[in-house]
């Protein structure tokens, strides 16, 4: 049963308008990502959510991790968006951040946080 008021991932891909492919590739990273950090925060952004894209468009996604994003960290998950990217014929590309830097004062003055915090569509 669902809550009133509260969208699913599903319904929020579809207001977005991504293709079948775009939605899938999503899908399938978002599993992937929430199995090794449950806890992980994703956004899309960019020109998708301000329907602006056009066919050469990439599909801007920041994946918050609720940890330290170490080297090892940061390539496995570039290296399972490759992947996502071949299988669906998808352009996913990600922004990386640990949760203490994204949320740090450093980062919140800048106007991409600002922009993502305000107008990115959480997965």
């Amino acid at each position: 049963m669902k809550t009133k008021g509260i969208e699913s991932i599903a319904e929020r891909l579809e207001r977005l308008k991504l293709t079948k492919s775009e939605k899938d590739a999503l899908s399938n990273l978002i599993t992937d990502i929430k199995s090794s950090w449950p806890d992980a925060k994703l956004k899309i952004f960019g020109s998708k959510v301000k329907g602006v894209s056009d066919e050469e468009s990439d599909l801007d996604i920041l994946i918050v991790l609720p940890c330290d994003v170490t080297e090892e960290t940061r390539r496995q998950i570039i290296h399972k968006v490759f992947e996502i990217n071949l299988a669906f014929e998808s352009n996913i590309s990600p922004l990386i951040m640990a949760e203490k830097e994204w949320e740090s004062p450093r980062f919140s003055l800048l106007p991409i946080h600002t922009f993502i915090e305000e107008e990115g569509v959480p997965l």
